[in-house]
């Protein structure tokens, strides 16, 4: 039994799932990058107030989720939680909005929070995102919404239901927060942090998973819209409508982060339980300026690997993983290792084109030579392995200036000429 396991809430990733997370990279970056957004790498933590200041302090990962620590200078930093509030603080930091007149980037990285784990939900999990910073009309919403679509149904993801709201902007959402804390007010044995929320962020209450049964003829932030934010919205759901996408308004999605304006949304699928989002995210238009920037509007989102994987099961996605050709160069006598060593090495380098000259595909990976095994060891550990050819230095064959290949699923062989 081993003495050290993965800390709670972290998980090993190998063998499928390591390929099935980097083909969801290689889709996504090619989706990002057909759409004109460019890469931005920022580093794991930051300086703590980064995210109090973005998330706000009255959210669940500011007051239970973050990892936060000191460093040997007595700097207060956090492990990120999320990925919007540093590229952001990059954008500001190397003053992207003159070099790029359009602000279209995304990112990819471990993220880090202390919650419960769950199916497919870890303390340190994969994330990756998009955000379009300067571009404060409808258009931009949407696209952001279609682009995650496209990833999603680019791995066979379609039984998915959209979810959208508007949450308002600072003229109207002080209205519809008055109403929900008269309306709340009046409800009684709310759960505890029900009882916090209302006095620091009523709008989370709207998303509470205890009480939520006894909430009923809530308030919604449709009511209280002003005409700016409501033609806002109605213009996003009319765009929606004219690409054929379908989606559900959502009067109790508020989302768990304080930075959002206007537009919000979750892509949600039953093939992850009852935690059901596996992408989120919504327009932020005053960030920049909260962080020290310039007042640029912005919209972007998020989608969680592993729960994105986690809805590709069933989906075919796994099937069609890419799958390399093995070759396996086994030795009869171990006088030959070096001159099966270089012929390996040429393989793999694919020297002189010899995988066409020895008829193999492109896409093979090479296993062997091994020192002092048996043909017959060696020939077990290539099935193990599951090569598809075997090839075969002997001393015979080689004094003729030839080496066998064997075909390890019909079991014929052929001599071919080293020349």
């Amino acid at each position: 039994m081993a003495q050290y396991k993965a800390p709670r809430g972290t998980h090993d990733i190998y063998g499928q799932m390591a390929l099935a997370l980097e083909e969801l990279d290689k889709i996504s970056r090619n989706v990002f990058r057909k759409h004109n957004f460019k890469e931005i790498k920022t580093p794991m933590f930051e300086d703590v107030s980064l995210f109090t200041r973005s998330i706000g302090e009255a959210t669940d990962i500011v007051e239970k989720e973050m990892y936060v620590f000191e460093d040997r200078k007595g700097r207060k930093l956090a492990l990120r939680p999320e990925g919007t509030a540093s590229l952001v603080r990059a954008y500001i930091e190397h003053r992207l909005d003159m070099e790029e007149p359009i602000g279209k980037f995304f990112y990819c990285g471990d993220m880090f929070r202390y919650e419960r784990p769950q199916a497919g939900r870890y303390r340190e999990f994969l994330q990756m995102g998009a955000e379009y910073l300067g571009n404060p009309n409808p258009n931009a919403d949407v696209e952001i919404i279609l682009l995650a679509k496209e990833i999603l149904s680019t791995l066979n993801i379609n039984d998915v239901v959209i979810h959208i709201n508007s949450l308002g902007c600072a003229n109207c959402r002080p209205i519809f927060r008055q109403k929900l804390v008269d309306y709340f007010s009046s409800i009684q044995d709310l759960c505890e942090d029900c009882k916090r929320r209302l006095e620091k962020n009523p709008l989370r209450l709207l998303d509470c998973k205890i009480d939520s049964q006894k909430f009923q003829n809530v308030p919604t932030m449709q009511e209280c819209l002003c005409d700016d934010c409501k033609n806002h919205f109605e213009q996003v759901q009319s765009l929606l409508k004219s690409v054929d996408c379908k989606y559900v308004v959502d009067d109790k999605l508020v989302r768990g982060l304080d930075y959002y304006t206007r537009t919000v949304f979750e892509v949600r699928s039953n093939a992850v339980g009852s935690q059901d989002a596996i992408c989120a995210g919504g327009r932020y238009d005053n960030l920049v300026k909260e962080l020290g920037g310039q007042q640029i509007p912005s919209v972007g989102f998020a989608l969680g690997s592993e729960r994105v994987l986690m809805a590709a099961q069933n989906t075919g996605f796994f099937d069609k993983l890419p799958k390399n050709e093995l070759v396996f160069i086994a030795l009869a006598d171990n006088e030959l290792f070096n001159e099966a060593f270089k012929f390996a090495n040429n393989l793999i380098l694919n020297k002189d084109n010899i995988r066409q000259k020895f008829n193999l595909q492109n896409n093979i990976v090479v296993e062997g030579p091994f020192l002092n095994k048996s043909l017959k060891s060696q020939f077990k550990l290539a099935d193990k392995l599951g090569a598809s050819k075997t090839i075969l230095f002997g001393k015979t064959e080689f004094d003729n200036g030839k080496i066998l290949v064997k075909d390890m699923k019909t079991q014929q062989q052929q001599e071919i000429s080293l020349s």
